[in-house]
């Protein structure tokens, strides 16, 4: 049910003027190296799935498709179109799910992925695009808050789901689209909004994230042409949140604060420690916690228990994996190998990883429940767990992590983020290739141009 808006104005043309009239100066001064993180971290993940099954796949298709060589693919010497680059990009993106979370899960991971190739077709500075990013996960926010259980309560994916409208916004700014031209932008984008929860731990969750990647740019190419498209898209009785939220409460005062407050800021992104699903990440940690512990008897286990908000229990794969993709979810696998093997590392998602007679063993005992304690607060992004080891003799241990690693909470350090990037980048270029994105990133403002990036993100 909606709740009550008084100001005449819709959504989409509150949205429009927030994009044409941001002026990067007058924001938090701490926001543009918020943003320069977020591209180092999504720009390392990316080269890294571009290496995945999923990722070349996609690339595979478009190299049949023979579209005009525009843009760079990250990781790949193929040239394509700014939307194929797109679907590539997105795909490449959350491939391994390495890449960080804000707000509901990765709803704005569709956002670099679109915004690197549309750089690269407008010849772009760092400034535009820095602005854009930060105007793309404003809006995003603004959507996911509208309607904070889209996720949770609707079986959608919302990097999906929302990731296109959040493409679209950024993707607006960086061409400076006409401000009359933005709700029909936003309105196509919603229109396009896909993505079932279903497909969690198949190559169809990343490319939720190339679509909706691809579907921002497709929106601005055709909105910015006077396609026509209605602008209560997103507020109207048959609209985006009246559709995805029958049933759920929803309301679009969280869109009057545009422009004032950031959540970019707060509750801020939350930078992924391993390469799985992010609601697991508290319990994971618990889990090495009481690793040092539980080691010498691990044999004596008798259950393991993990405490989970309704979002998180709601998400994850209560068996063992099947395949690598269903692996990053899978809470029988990814808790014993942590009390086992310790922290989860990029070779921990194969199949010679998963055939561990020791982890599957342990496996048997993991079950998962809903933490009455812990509130679902899902539109945040926090996913507090609560790990219990139960043995034979009745003995027990504990951990409770309520803010995993990487979030505002528990921040990474730079040299974890830049080992972190080592490890990703390493996928797909050399080391000296690597060093130097590193440094070109995380000085993205330094940058008038951005020439120079274009060939080092994808090598021949």
């Amino acid at each position: 049910m909606a709740a009550s808006d008084t100001n005449p104005q819709s959504i989409s043309d509150r949205v429009a003027a927030f994009i044409t009239d941001l002026n990067l100066a007058d924001a938090p001064p701490e926001i543009t190296g918020v943003a320069e993180t977020a591209f180092v971290d999504t720009v390392g993940v990316m080269l890294a799935g571009s290496c995945e099954p999923a990722a070349q796949l996609v690339c595979e298709m478009i190299d049949a498709e023979g579209a005009a060589p525009a843009v760079s693919i990250v990781g790949r010497a193929l040239r394509t179109s700014p939307q194929n680059a797109a679907l590539a990009n997105g795909t490449a993106t959350q491939a391994l799910d390495f890449d960080l979370s804000f707000m509901s899960g990765q709803s704005a991971a569709a956002i670099i992925p679109a915004l690197l190739p549309l750089a690269e077709h407008l010849d772009a500075t760092a400034e535009d695009v820095i602005a854009a990013y930060i105007v793309g996960c404003e809006v995003c926010a603004r959507v996911v808050r509208s309607f904070p259980t889209l996720s949770s309560e609707g079986g959608w994916h919302g990097a999906g789901i929302v990731g296109g409208i959040a493409s679209a916004a950024a993707c607006a700014r960086l061409t400076r689209a006409p401000a009359e031209t933005i709700p029909a932008i936003i309105s196509i984008a919603a229109s396009t909004a896909s993505g079932l929860g279903e497909n969690y731990g198949t190559m169809v969750k990343p490319l939720h994230v190339g679509h909706a990647a691809r579907n921002g740019l497709m929106a601005v190419s055709l909105g910015t042409k006077g396609f026509s498209a209605n602008a209560s898209s997103i507020e109207g009785k048959r609209g985006f949140l009246a559709s995805y939220g029958r049933g759920f409460d929803w309301e679009v005062s969280p869109f009057d604060d545009l422009g004032e407050r950031y959540d970019l800021l707060d509750p801020a992104y939350k930078i992924k420690p391993f390469s799985c699903g992010g609601l697991l990440h508290s319990s994971i940690e618990a889990a090495l916690h009481l690793r040092d512990a539980a080691q010498p008897r691990l044999e004596r286990i008798e259950r393991i228990t993990v405490g989970a908000t309704k979002h998180a229990a709601g998400r994850v794969i209560d068996q063992y994996p099947w395949s690598e993709d269903s692996s990053r979810f899978s809470l029988r696998y990814l808790i014993p190998y942590a009390l086992i093997r310790g922290a989860p590392t990029l070779a921990t998602f194969t199949e010679e990883a998963m055939d561990d007679d020791e982890v599957r063993a342990l496996a048997d005992c993991v079950s998962a429940y809903v933490d009455d304690e812990f509130p679902d607060t899902s539109a945040s992004g926090h996913s507090p767990g609560r790990l219990t080891l139960y043995f034979e003799d009745g003995d027990k241990l504990e951990e409770v992590v309520y803010h995993a690693s990487g979030s505002k909470e528990a921040p990474m350090s730079e040299e974890t983020i830049k080992a972190k990037f080592d490890d990703c980048a390493s996928q797909a270029v050399d080391d000296v290739t690597a060093s130097q994105i590193y440094n070109y990133l995380r000085n993205l403002r330094d940058h008038k141009s951005l020439k120079d990036l274009w060939p080092l993100l994808s090598p021949q």
